[in-house]
């Protein structure tokens, strides 16, 4: 084979490698937003919870509808207390990851039982001292996308029974899941805290080349009154972080 054959083939292997990579290979998903530690522990495997200030500082950027449905669904909610949480799983061997984690969430009796650590009181709970199912509906849309809506009685210290609106997508390469509360919620019964479906945790599933990205992210508007706004950040906060990284690692 003369110089410019070799040459040619060696165009053809790069233009081969650059069109596998656009049609397989890993994108860029996350800004400048998530620090290169947080990075890197995504990246190895680990969960990543990420306490914001606001939703400007939702860090990631994939053009997944999952993934854009979850953030715009944050963005309207114009959350006061709002986190994200990551992590990283790989291809080979987790094809069917999303319908295992379907699976696992979607068992909403199960959510009984999840352990919840109480900074405050020093102590293990159980994240949800209950949970029932009141009415549970599913289709199969064109594509072959499930879909299933759950309404489920959630009962959690200190805010008491949350009548739960749980909205699930599957399609085979991603997922979308969605909960919000219905109803007002009390903090020990004293006041008022959140009103009807101010209270949202969203999580989306996606392949990216050749890992899976499980993004979490959830919300809450609130009053933001200055003497209870940390009282009240951890109680919602620590238990949308504790519900999407206990799914995260168990399924």
């Amino acid at each position: 084979m003369g110089y410019f054959g070799k040459i040619n083939r060696l165009l053809c292997a790069v233009l081969l490698s650059v069109c596998t990579l656009r049609a397989y290979g890993q994108t860029e998903v996350f800004s400048k937003k998530l620090p290169a530690e947080e990075r890197r522990k995504a990246e190895s495997g680990e969960v990543v919870i990420r306490k914001l200030g606001s939703v400007k500082d939702i860090c990631i950027v994939s053009d997944n509808a999952s993934v854009q449905k979850a953030v715009q669904a944050m963005k309207k909610l114009k959350p006061v207390y709002v986190a994200e949480i990551i992590r990283m799983y790989p291809y080979e061997g987790n094809e069917d990851l999303p319908e295992r984690f379907r699976s696992k969430i979607m068992d909403i009796p199960s959510y009984a039982g999840i352990p919840y650590y109480s900074e405050h009181g020093g102590k293990w709970y159980d994240l949800y001292s209950s949970a029932e199912i009141v009415s549970k509906e599913s289709s199969y849309l064109p594509g072959g996308i499930r879909t299933e809506k759950v309404l489920a009685d959630l009962e959690m210290s200190p805010f008491g029974m949350i009548h739960t609106r749980i909205e699930s997508s599957l399609d085979g390469s991603s997922y979308y899941y969605e909960s919000r509360n219905l109803n007002k919620l009390r903090y020990h019964d004293q006041f008022t805290c959140v009103q009807p479906e101010k209270m949202q945790s969203v999580i989306a599933i996606f392949r990216d080349g050749n890992r899976w990205i499980l993004y979490g992210i959830g919300g809450v508007n609130a009053p933001d009154v200055f003497f209870l706004r940390n009282r009240i950040e951890v109680s919602f906060i620590n238990r949308i972080k504790t519900f999407c990284a206990y799914f995260f690692t168990n399924f």
